[in-house]
């Protein structure tokens, strides 16, 4: 009897074992996934906030990586978007922080994202980015952040939970960002 329960346990912890790597598999193909789907987003917004695609590849990449952990220890995550956002975003600030800062390197990126599919000549493009730089300067953080972050198509919500702040704050933000943006040009 006392072989029985033995191999009754070891039978168990196995199933156990098994369904563990199961789960884990299943996990592992889960965040694969959404990393294929989400890294270009990811990785543009991380660039344009430390100016390095090497230090931007591996920002996302650890995000990733705190991601897959977070699961892995079932922590609920309610929007996977706005959470991946959220951490990029500090890591990269945390990135700058230690670097220095890149003011130059986002107002390059809103040139590049405000530019149409119209033919101007290099001159204009120059005047363009010159204008975009200036109305950059006029901007504080949180205003530059809230917009690099709706430009990227996040919501204001989604905004909010990645910078900590209330969908009325980002609201604001924006609405200023948006004026002293649209007033420097």
């Amino acid at each position: 009897m006392a072989q029985e329960h033995i191999l009754n346990l070891s039978r168990v912890f196995g199933a156990e074992q098994t369904e563990n790597l199961r789960r884990s598999q299943q996990l592992e193909d889960r965040v694969v996934e959404l990393y294929a789907t989400t890294r270009p987003s990811l990785l543009g917004y991380a660039y344009h906030v430390v100016g390095s695609t090497g230090d931007a590849e591996d920002l996302v990449q650890s995000a990733f990586l705190k991601l897959f952990d977070q699961l892995k220890r079932n922590a609920r995550i309610e929007n996977l978007r706005s959470w991946l956002y959220r951490v990029v975003h500090n890591l990269a600030i945390d990135h700058v922080r230690r670097k220095g800062s890149r003011e130059s390197t986002q107002a390059e990126w809103l040139a590049l994202r405000s530019l149409t599919d119209t033919v101007h000549s290099a001159e204009h493009d120059l005047i363009q980015k010159q204008r975009i730089a200036g109305s950059l300067k006029a901007l504080n953080e949180r205003e530059r952040h809230c917009l690099m972050l709706r430009a990227e198509g996040l919501s204001y919500v989604e905004i909010g939970d990645v910078l900590g702040l209330s969908q009325k704050s980002v609201s604001v933000y924006l609405s200023r960002g948006l004026k002293k943006f649209g007033g420097a040009r």
